[in-house]
């Protein structure tokens, strides 16, 4: 086995430590979902999975990757709670998905974790016991921000998060991040507890060991306007820019955070035989748009370096047109995680990030002068 298998692993490790790339890939696979979760925009029902005539390509991809320095880290198995949607057990049980899934370090679910008794999550935990116990686990809560507040809803997740554990007897140590979905916060009775992001990693911390990821789910919408878009990822930036403050700083974490996040690591977003850009803004964003999608046609690792080196220079090119890309010192790190790709995507001009925070966490400064930056 793999010495990097062994080691912690963290998005913002140094260059100078790395001897290989990782690369993650989220996986649109999982059908059905009985939840109604605001903010979610997921396509329940269209998904297919990795098997048939895409097993051996898939095989080969990762053992191409592999042979170019890069290392399968992380399979995210997507969209829907994976303890309630109707496929989980063939999907993960499929002799061609075991093989795919077990090339990469981490398996990644997502659940809501209010439904962990039936016959249909006892079957998904001996198929994770029996045929994914050379993983490692993370099992991400999908959290309903406006009950952030409801203590019976906090003790449930608690509860059962507990209670799905115990079972999973084959993993040691199972990793977990509390996941809200961006809407319009503003809409819910507890706007500005929404809106303190000191409170809420509190309250998700004490009670899970987690850090909050923002997911915008809302990026799932064929036909989201850029206007929608842009109004949608400013209250975040609006949100992580009002963290900074004394000692709420040290609380500020977002995986876009640090300038070295991200570079050692590619992501790319799968569905039904094609591959699409995952930018990292704030966290890695999913979408099927034309704009996103990946041209593969032999599977390759080349071909994706080619996409990435591709997409750098138009980044560059399209400098230009944007309010305020141009003066920035946070130019290429943006362009290394495909902002600029995304805002060109959505036709926004103006910069998405919080750079405030990002000052904060990087220089160690509430905020830099415009000059400076």
């Amino acid at each position: 086995m793999d010495s990097y298998i062994d080691k912690q692993y963290l998005a913002s490790r140094h260059l100078k430590d790395a001897d290989t790339f990782y690369v993650n890939i989220n996986f649109e696979v999982l059908n059905g979902c009985k939840w109604a979760c605001r903010g979610c925009h997921v396509n329940r029902e269209i998904q297919q999975g990795i098997g048939g005539e895409y097993t051996e390509k898939f095989v080969n991809l990762l053992n191409d990757f592999e042979q170019n320095k890069y290392k399968p880290f992380i399979a995210f198995i997507a969209p829907t709670d994976f303890l309630v949607a109707n496929n989980t057990v063939e999907f993960l049980n499929d002799d061609a998905t075991v093989e795919i899934l077990n090339k990469f370090h981490r398996l990644s679910l997502q659940t809501t974790y209010l439904d962990v008794d039936s016959p249909r999550v006892d079957a998904i935990v001996d198929v994770l016991n029996a045929r994914y116990k050379n993983m490692e686990l993370e099992i991400n809560i999908v959290i309903e921000p406006a009950q952030i507040l409801n203590e019976k809803y906090l003790d449930v997740l608690a509860h059962n998060k507990a209670s799905l554990e115990r079972r999973l007897t084959s993993f040691n140590h199972i990793r977990t991040f509390g996941i809200f979905n961006v809407f319009d916060y503003s809409a819910t009775k507890i706007a500005e507890t929404l809106q303190n992001y000191d409170l809420l990693h509190h309250k998700i911390q004490h009670l899970f060991d987690t850090t909050i990821d923002y997911n915008f789910s809302l990026g799932r919408k064929d036909d989201l306007p850029g206007e929608e878009f842009e109004k949608t990822v400013l209250s975040i930036s609006e949100l992580f820019d009002d963290a900074i403050s004394g000692e709420k700083v040290k609380f500020l974490r977002f995986s876009f955070g640090k300038l070295t996040d991200s570079l050692i690591e590619k992501q790319y977003n799968y569905r039904m035989g094609e591959f699409f850009a995952s930018p990292l803004l704030y966290e890695r964003f999913v979408s099927f748009r034309e704009e996103l999608k990946i041209p593969i046609n032999k599977w390759t690792a080349s071909e994706f370096e080619q996409w990435e080196h591709n997409l750098q220079l138009t980044q560059y090119s399209n400098v230009g047109d944007k309010d305020e890309c141009g003066s920035c010192h946070y130019l290429g790190s943006c362009i290394d995680r495909g902002v600029l790709h995304l805002m060109d995507a959505y036709g926004i001009k103006r910069c998405v990030v919080a750079r405030d925070a990002l000052d904060a966490i990087n220089f160690k400064r509430s905020k830099l002068e415009s000059n400076e930056r």
